[in-house]
Order: structure tokens, then C-alpha cells, then sequence
């Protein structure tokens, strides 16, 4: 019997051999996720349903120094969860998506990592419950291991922040096999109600890693109130620095579960508005009085700004009745790439004016190409995620490629500009780990030493071995 074979047999005995796969058709769909760039196929994908599994499958593999490349939704769209070198496991999670304990006590949620947002969401709305952050703009297919893995953005992050924000604690099966739990429940005298006073928030280790630090098995959130009555709002705009000091307003006070805005001089003119800006938000409010008097405040900021009132439907579109539909993943034409990256809300017009200047320099082969663009930032918290969308018909490989460039190359003037990006994957992450402090570079390289020996746990992100 060959290593390969042994390991093989070991993976059978851990999950059951209706778990495993290794056919060639089923391992190349495990090559690629959302981006538009493939990775490597491996040679088996796994798909465990237990943490005590996931232990089993890291122990054998160290055992073979065998890598593995754990995988949720694939939603991603920068080279993430999937092999970046030939051969390996790829881990698939989304056989873990079981909700675990809904603690309402603690205003607290126990999940496997493997349920999608959509399917808690709709679980938890049963009982009068929601997480705030209610998902990145996949939406209802992303995971939620997925999502804290890049500490994710998008639908109630004006006021809720981001994936990792609303986490309590984790259960997290380390590079080696050992299982360990963090916030309170790494004591054995407490529940999984609160991330500190333990000492080290080892929990943030495993926020915003990429997935290579270990593998999340199962996450605790907390919990709101779902909100009893949901108003939107839309305000057109001329001047982009008065647009961006009324988002900074409005940003300031909390209230908003989404606010964002679209530019159509970068390419998206929804509904023929005479304005080039449409701010569009969302505000979520336990009474109908509370909503009237958020929504006023509203409109007292945009008059104070020269915004121009306008009717609700696009905010309607963009974040409630029609939003999965709206931000697809495929994209309105086909392969959809963007970078989302970080900048104080007043800063953030020096990228958005690069932006601009790199559609006009391209402007030619962005036409010839059918290539199509979309500038959409959003608030996270006190800060604005600036999302340059790239449309690429897929069934042009020359324009894709001519994409791809045109892609990689505005993410390496932004980086330079300053933005800090959260999703990083493979694509981007490359790119990221050039700017690392050398002293913070050597800690994050003995970080990933001393938990996975062997590298055994997503090798390539980050520039790591």
C-alpha cells in the first residue's frame, strides 16, 4: 500500500467513504472559485460533518505532509479556498451547517461555519432574531466561515461593522489536529457568551486570516432584535466633497444599517437621475415613531448638504426587495472582479479620482472589450470600503485578460495610495504582504510556524510557505 493509499484509507475511516472524492471531473470544479483567475486541482476533496472529523483529517494529513485548503461557499473572489499548488485535500465545509444553540439568554448564536448567511438569517428570523451584519454582497450563498475568515462587509455594516465585529467566540481545529474554543468558552466554567476577559482576544487570531491559521468549525454571534419597521433612503448629489461630509454624518451617528452611493461617471446610471451621486441607505428601527424621527435626521443632513430628496425604489433595489438579484456574482455581463479596500470616508475622493483617471486612460479597450465599470462604496462603521467593479463578458478570453490586468493594476496604485483591503486571497494578498513591516511580517511567519509545523494549512496565501 502506497502513502497516498494509506491516506486515502485513513480519510474513509474519518468521514465515510460517500464523503471523499476523487474523480477528476468533481476535483477540477474544487480549482477555481469566484474570481476570475483558476487555481490547481487537487487530488481528493473531503467533506467532513463533525469538528472531531476536521481533528481527525488534520492529524493524518501532518502525519503525510499532505496540504489542505479548507473551503466553504467559494464565493471569493481573489484565489481563496482553493489549492494554489497541484495535488492536496481541498476541505469542504458546507456538510457543517447546522445551527448549534440559539442562547437567547446571552443574545447569542452557535453555528457551524458551513451554513450560508441566508440560512440563519432565515432560521433566526423565526424567533425575532438577527445578527446585524446580515452578510457580504454574495449574500445568501456566502458562508459564515467564509465570511469571518476576511472579516467581510456589506448588508447592516454602517452600523454592526463587519463579520468579526458581531463574533463571540470560536471553535477552531488548529494546522496539528487540536481543537481548541476561544472567548469565554475557553474556560471550562463558562458559556460562549463573550469574546474578552480571558485574557488574550486569541479569538482575533482567526479573524481576517484567510484561513491560515486554522480552521473555524464552528462560530458564536450575537444577536439583535430584528428590527420592526425598515425604512430607505436616496439623495442626490453634484458635489462629491458635500456628498462625502454627509456621509460622514450620517456614518457618525450609528443609525443606518447601510449607507453607500454610486457615481455614474464610472459607469452606472440607475434610473436617469439628473445628479451624478445617489447616496442610498437602509435604516432598521424598533417602531414606526423611531423610524420617522431617524429618517428626518436624514433628510435635515442631505438639506444641510444640498442633497436632493428622492424617491426610495433604488435603495429598495440595491439593499432590500431585489439585492441578491442586483449584486450577483456572475455580474450583469459575466466574470465580476473588484478589489474592496478601506479609507477614511474624506480621503477616499483622491482613490475614487484615480479610479476615474484609470477608466480614461483605457477608455479605448474598456469600449472594444464590452468591459463594463461600477464605482460602489459603502459605510463600514466610521470608514468608507471603496468597490470598483470590473465586468468582463466571459466568453472573450483576450478581453479577460485585458480585465484581469486592468484590475490588478488599479489595486496596486490603491494599495500605494494607502487603502487597506480585507478580502486578500491569493490575487491580492500578494500584493498586500509587499507593504508589510518587516518586523510584523517575521511575527505573522513564527505565528504560522508554531501553529502548523508542516504547512500544512493553506500554503501560498500571504507569501507563506
Amino acid at each position: 500500500m502506497t502513502l497516498k493509499d494509506e491516506l486515502i484509507e485513513g480519510l474513509k475511516e474519518a468521514v465515510g467513504a460517500d464523503y471523499i472524492a476523487m474523480d477528476k471531473e468533481i476535483c477540477y470544479t474544487y480549482s477555481m472559485d469566484a474570481s476570475p483567475i483558476p487555481g490547481e486541482i487537487p487530488d481528493i476533496v473531503v467533506r467532513p460533518e463533525t469538528t472531531e472529523q476536521v481533528s481527525k483529517i488534520m492529524k493524518l494529513v501532518n502525519k503525510y505532509k499532505t496540504p489542505v485548503y479548507p473551503r466553504g461557499a467559494a464565493s471569493s473572489l481573489v484565489l481563496m479556498g482553493v489549492p494554489l499548488q497541484p495535488g492536496g485535500i481541498s476541505l469542504d465545509l458546507t456538510r457543517m451547517n447546522k445551527i448549534m444553540e440559539i442562547d437567547e439568554d446571552s443574545m447569542s448564536v452557535t453555528v457551524q461555519t458551513g451554513i450560508t448567511w441566508g440560512e440563519l438569517e432565515y432560521e433566526l428570523k423565526k424567533k425575532g432574531w438577527y445578527t446585524g451584519f446580515v452578510g457580504p454582497g454574495p449574500g445568501l450563498s456566502a458562508t459564515i466561515g467564509g465570511g469571518i475568515s476576511v472579516a467581510s462587509a456589506y448588508y447592516g455594516s454602517a452600523k454592526f461593522g463587519t463579520a468579526c465585529d458581531i463574533l463571540l467566540g470560536l471553535e477552531v481545529v488548529l494546522p496539528t489536529g487540536e481543537i481548541i474554543r476561544t472567548g469565554s468558552a475557553a474556560l471550562d466554567t463558562a458559556k460562549r457568551h463573550t469574546r474578552y476577559g480571558i485574557g488574550l482576544d486569541s479569538t482575533g487570531i482567526f479573524c481576517g486570516d484567510q484561513g491560515i491559521m486554522g480552521i473555524k468549525t464552528e462560530a458564536t454571534l450575537k444577536l439583535y432584535p430584528y428590527p420592526e419597521a425598515i425604512g430607505f433612503f436616496v439623495y442626490g448629489y453634484e458635489d462629491e466633497e458635500l456628498l462625502l461630509k454627509a456621509i460622514h454624518k450620517m456614518a457618525s451617528l450609528r443609525i443606518a444599517s447601510d449607507i453607500c452611493f454610486i457615481d455614474k461617471e464610472a459607469g452606472l446610471d440607475f434610473g436617469g437621475n439628473p445628479e451624478r451621486f445617489l447616496i442610498h441607505g437602509k435604516i432598521e428601527a424598533h417602531s414606526e415613531n423611531e423610524l420617522k424621527a431617524q429618517l428626518e435626521l436624514f433628510d435635515i443632513i442631505a438639506k444641510d448638504t444640498n442633497g436632493v430628496k428622492k424617491p426610495d425604489s433604488f435603495s429598495k433595489i440595491a439593499l432590500h426587495d431585489q439585492k441578491y438579484e442586483f449584486l450577483e456574482l456572475a455580474g450583469f455581463m459575466g466574470n465580476f472582479f473588484s478589489p474592496c479596500h478601506k479609507l477614511p470616508i474624506f480621503k477616499s475622493k483622491k482613490v475614487h479620482d484615480l479610479y476615474l483617471d484609470h477608466i480614461k486612460a483605457h477608455k479605448e479597450k474598456l469600449k472594444k472589450y464590452k468591459v463594463t465599470t461600477i464605482y460602489y462604496p459603502f459605510v463600514v462603521h466610521g470608514h468608507l470600503v471603496l468597490v470598483p467593479e470590473i465586468q468582463v463578458p466571459i466568453h472573450d478570453p483576450v478581453g479577460r485578460d485585458f480585465g484581469v490586468k486592468f484590475w490588478k493594476d488599479f489595486i496596486h496604485n490603491v494599495i500605494n495610495q494607502g487603502s487597506v483591503h480585507y478580502w486578500l486571497g491569493k490575487v491580492i494578498g500578494d500584493m498586500v504582504v509587499e507593504h508589510y513591516r518587516p518586523e510584523y511580517f517575521d511575527f505573522i511567519k513564527r505565528l504560522k510556524k508554531t501553529l502548523d509545523p508542516n504547512g500544512i494549512l493553506n500554503p501560498g496565501l500571504l507569501k507563506l510557505p
